[in-house]
């Protein structure tokens, strides 16, 4: 089979069952399965690419949360926000100098994912840590999409791989 309908074939099937899952399984936000699974492909796909992006994204969402945390004791004013956005933005490159968090876009991807959710109404960071708190449910979608990316990688190259010819055997 050729790579480019491998692929169409089985991320079309990953995908409908990513949005089962997530729709009675485990009740994540489908859409950061999404980007978790798309920032696993451009951080190069394979085990590399899991480590680097999933990594990083995590990274993200604690930073954050650091930044929400920030801007609680000034009520969550437009300037304080700026500036603790600013300073975890500037975070998020800066870390890229350290060994296994130099993918810095899935950072941002992560980062942007707990915004989401805390913007969709997801609850907040001060909120009990349990399974409905935003950051794990960002992280767990997030480890989710790169469980799939990987799958997905994986799925294609077998529908792919070449078969050895049949070897005549006389018979």
């Amino acid at each position: 089979m050729q790579a480019r309908t491998a692929s169409t074939l089985v991320i079309g099937v990953l995908a409908a069952l990513s949005c089962l899952l997530t729709a009675y399984v485990i009740m994540v936000p489908v859409w950061v399965v999404f980007i978790a699974w798309a920032s696993f492909f451009a951080a190069g796909g394979g085990t590399s690419g899991l480590a680097k992006s999933l990594v990083m994204s995590v990274v993200g969402v604690i930073v954050g949360v650091l930044v929400v945390l920030a801007v609680q004791p000034f009520g969550g004013a437009a300037w304080s926000v700026a500036v603790a956005v600013g300073v975890g933005a500037a975070i998020l490159v800066a870390l890229s100098a350290v060994k296994g968090l130099e993918f810095t876009p899935a950072g941002f991807l992560g980062f942007a994912s707990l915004f989401g959710v805390l913007s969709a109404g997801g609850g907040g960071v001060l909120d009990p840590v349990s399974f409905t708190h935003p950051a794990v449910q960002v992280v767990v979608a997030l480890i989710i999409g790169a469980v799939f990316g990987l799958a997905s990688g994986v799925f294609s190259a077998a529908l792919t791989a070449k078969r050895p010819a049949a070897v005549a055997t006389g018979r």
